[in-house]
């Protein structure tokens, strides 16, 4: 029985030797893959690593000045070309006081709401601009659906101007927020990684058990 296990032991060692002299000799797509695979690791990292500091430190998440807003409500919905409505992604511009000054009417601003019947739990909103005071660095802004102004806004309120609308970011956003998005996106992925670790651990305990029992 002893003989039987050496010689299982010895095989398999001979099999990951085999395996190890393989992976040395790596052509030059294997390579390639390889170079790619670290530099998305590497660019996730940094990301993860910025977003998070700057989520930390109170500011707006960006990335070279430019940041996501998800827009719930429906709002801005209605027929101009640049309306949108709820579960909607818009890519934005962070703006300071100074940029304010190239802010036109039509521009769409996401600012910090200053009427006082805004609810608590919306920090944001994004709305159009509908006139511009520069002398006194006042914003009067409304939403395209609404009847009726917002509240004036100073410039200091304003933090960023939309750029663009994004579609493909909007649907995967929705598909994500959703049951079989999660589950399809996230937990499978999520479990399937784990599955990998706990069996990839197993079996390398099982072949530290054999080894020992062929060396008694």
């Amino acid at each position: 029985m002893k003989k039987l296990l050496k010689l299982l032991v010895m095989n398999m060692k001979m099999c990951n030797k085999k395996k190890v002299d393989e992976n040395k000799k790596k052509t030059p797509l294997r390579v390639f893959f390889d170079i790619v695979g670290y530099a998305i690791f590497a660019f996730i990292f940094v990301l993860v690593i910025v977003v998070g500091y700057q989520s930390i430190s109170g500011q707006q998440p960006h990335l070279f000045s430019h940041c996501l807003y998800y827009i719930e409500t429906d709002s801005m919905k209605g027929n101009k070309e640049d309306s949108f409505p709820s579960d909607t992604v818009i890519i934005s511009k962070l703006v300071d006081e100074e940029a304010c000054y190239d802010l036109v009417e039509g521009d769409v601003i996401t600012f910090f709401p200053t009427d006082p019947d805004t609810p608590s739990y919306i920090k944001t909103k994004t709305h159009r601009i509908v006139s511009i005071d520069y002398d006194n660095k006042t914003i009067v802004t409304k939403g395209d659906a609404n009847t009726r102004n917002d509240t004036p806004i100073e410039f200091s309120d304003v933090q960023a101007k939309m750029v663009k609308i994004s579609p493909l970011l909007s649907k995967l956003l929705v598909l994500l927020r959703s049951f079989w998005g999660f589950l399809l996106f996230i937990f499978i992925p999520l479990a399937a990684l784990i599955v990998l670790q706990i069996y990839s651990y197993f079996l390398e305990k099982n072949i530290a058990s054999i080894s020992d029992l062929s060396t008694n």
